[in-house]
């Protein structure tokens, strides 16, 4: 058989001869390590891929369920507040069926109840309050479809009949009339915390009324707030020019809405008890360059 001589050059070393088998056999050996060598690579990068895989699913998942707790705790603030005006509403019933409700103040600060917190909750947690959301909506519904039957075709024209009404005031855009008639059971300035204990300054005068007496705009302007606002509860904010601003705390009802143009003595609320308060009343506040002034010196 014939040999193929392999030499290997080393000093005072004999010639090193292998066989073709051999040679054969070292170059499958040397093929079998570079497969394996490859095939661990190839499972490192499988593995690597998949660990970065895992973690952007995980990330997502991360990410998906800190929206669902923003969604869910923005619709249970939003139902806290329809189960306030819902109250509200079924207070101010009661009050005119009787004639009578009780009279009281408020302030700018605090909050109503509100819903468990959602923020760290886990995925079940927040099916369970999903689900609770849905059953206090489908009530506050049924709720409100009753409370319009009772208030609808009256509350309806009285209000018409009102802002008929409104047409005898002179259009003004200083503020210049009481926004209701009643007495101010709080004045401007410092004063006792009427829900809590301390000393707190008062931007405003607090005017005791029932529930539902309309609430009118004391100048004319636009409108710049109409909605809830923590310590106020339901807010209407008024924008006259020149400086001037009036506010209009705690009602229970809302009339208009944020770029309506209103003139003086326009009906523009209900009043009512919502935000911190002790009972039904507005809490009228006038601004001079963003200062809260005494209303007392614009009241007739």
């Amino acid at each position: 058989m014939e040999k193929i001589p392999f030499i290997k050059s080393t000093a005072g070393a004999e010639p090193v001869v292998i066989t073709p088998q051999q040679y054969r056999k070292a170059v499958w050996i040397a093929i079998a390590g570079a497969v394996l060598i490859v095939a661990a690579l190839a499972v490192g990068v499988y593995q690597y891929v998949s660990l970065q895989q895992a973690r952007q699913r995980e990330e997502l998942h991360a990410q998906q369920l800190e929206i669902m707790r923003e969604k869910t705790t923005s619709l249970q603030e939003k139902m806290d507040k329809m189960d306030a005006l819902d109250q509200e509403l079924r207070q101010m019933v009661k009050g005119s069926g009787t004639g009578d409700s009780p009279k009281g103040e408020g302030g700018v600060a605090g909050k109503q109840k509100k819903s468990p917190d959602v923020s760290e909750a886990g995925y079940n947690d927040l099916l369970l309050a999903t689900s609770r959301l849905e059953t206090r909506t489908n009530a506050r519904i049924i709720s409100f479809i009753t409370l319009k039957t009772v208030l609808g075709d009256t509350a309806g024209q009285q209000v018409r009949m009102m802002q008929q009404i409104s047409k005898q005031y002179q259009s003004s855009t200083t503020p210049s009339i009481w926004p209701v008639n009643g007495p101010i059971t709080s004045n401007f300035g410092y004063r006792n915390n009427p829900t809590g204990s301390g000393v707190g300054f008062h931007s405003g005068v607090d005017i005791a009324v029932d529930y539902g007496t309309p609430v009118r705009a004391t100048a004319a302007g636009k409108v710049t707030i109409a909605g809830w606002v923590d310590g106020y509860g339901n807010l209407v904010e008024i924008d006259h020019g020149n400086g001037f601003t009036t506010r209009y705390g705690h009602n229970s009802i809302l009339l208009v809405v944020p770029g309506q143009e209103v003139q003086t003595g326009d009906i523009i609320s209900l009043a009512g008890s919502t935000g911190n308060s002790t009972g039904p009343h507005v809490h009228y506040e006038v601004r001079v360059n963003g200062t809260p002034t005494n209303p007392l010196l614009f009241l007739p």
